[in-house]
């Protein structure tokens, strides 16, 4: 209800405004109750907390859970604790920082032998050896420097003890891959249709038995494939050999119908 006060009308809302002609909002920010650094923001008979980014709620005494606001909070795998007024990142090894997204430089520490390129990685690093030197931190003589392994091998060198060891091709073993393999001599021939195995020199050849060709002799000559026969006779592919079936009447020899002739 207006009150006229020396001449003007003044609202007596709890007292909302003062001054002479009631047009000054009395200030409710003396004594809030915003907590966790909130600022007071003055209305009519009240007030309101303008929060910090961490904390909610009418006097900014909830706590945000930033893990729930920000599910990208922590990077490369790193697992979000919330906490009051925060969060906290628990990173997986190799990585750091607040949101775990700096690679820490394994290399610092590292002991990679003098003259090699050390590479970080992520929990890991690389030594990269000069030429002559080998192992995880190219401590060690290169073993195949002297080309100990025959020319067709791969050579590698044991990154503990220094040793070099030899991958053979195929057809050769032996530590230096210079025994040749005697394929002929391995088991079942592997000539098939009864071709003889030949050993050569990292590998073998096959003789194969008239009528049948190929690495194995796996392949069956068609003896019938140039048509052999003639006056339109059938030809009839055999193991080394072919037959003409003739067409019917009488022959030279005076055979009768479908007469089975060898060609020779």
């Amino acid at each position: 209800t207006p009150h006229v006060i020396n001449g003007k009308f003044c609202f007596f809302f709890f007292f909302c405004f003062t001054g002479k002609n009631c047009n000054h909002n009395i200030d409710d920010c003396p004594g809030h109750q915003c907590g966790n650094e909130g600022t007071c923001v003055d209305g009519v008979n009240t007030y309101n907390c303008q929060c910090k980014p961490e904390f909610t709620g009418t006097n900014c005494k909830d706590d945000v859970d930033e893990c729930q606001l920000m599910p990208n909070a922590c990077q490369n795998g790193g697992t979000c604790h919330n906490t009051y007024g925060g969060y906290q990142c628990v990173c997986v090894n190799g990585w750091t920082g607040d949101d775990c997204s700096e690679n820490i430089d394994d290399c610092a520490s590292a002991a990679c032998y003098q003259g090699s390129t050390c590479h970080d990685r992520v929990a890991s690093f690389y030594c990269e050896c000069p030429h002559g030197r080998t192992g995880l931190l190219c401590q060690l003589d290169d073993a195949c420097i002297s080309n100990p392994c025959q020319k067709g091998s791969n050579c590698d060198t044991n990154p503990v003890s220094g040793n070099h060891f030899c991958t053979c091709p195929s057809g050769y073993f032996g530590a230096s891959c210079d025994q040749d393999v005697d394929e002929c001599s391995l088991g079942s021939n592997p000539c098939e249709h009864a071709g003889k195995c030949i050993n050569i020199k990292g590998s073998f050849q096959c003789k194969c038995q008239r009528g049948y060709m190929g690495p194995r002799c796996e392949l069956d000559i068609n003896e019938c494939i140039s048509n052999p026969c003639m006056n339109e006779a059938t030809c009839l592919d055999q193991i080394g050999d072919f037959h003409c079936i003739c067409m019917p009447g009488e022959s030279a020899h005076g055979f009768g119908e479908n007469n089975l002739t060898p060609m020779y």
